[in-house]
């Protein structure tokens, strides 16, 4: 497996992350826009680092998932 495969496995791991995360930041933010709320301001903190990292687990599982296939 050349280099060029481990960067393209790296760079869609962190695409994917993006790409998903950037709904989760989306939807939080307008959430807290609209309900004005400190009691929702600190627990959507949690609920956004929770969420995030399980995305970012989902796409480096997604990614070496590849790995299966190559070999």
């Amino acid at each position: 497996m050349g280099l060029l495969f481990y960067f393209s496995v790296i760079r869609d791991t962190i695409l994917n992350f993006f790409q998903n995360g950037i709904w989760v930041l989306g939807f939080f933010y307008l959430l807290i826009k609209i309900f004005e709320n400190a009691k929702l301001k600190h627990f959507s903190k949690y609920v956004i680092a929770i969420v995030l990292g399980i995305l970012f687990i989902n796409a480096i599982w997604v990614n070496i998932d590849r790995f299966k296939y190559i070999n």
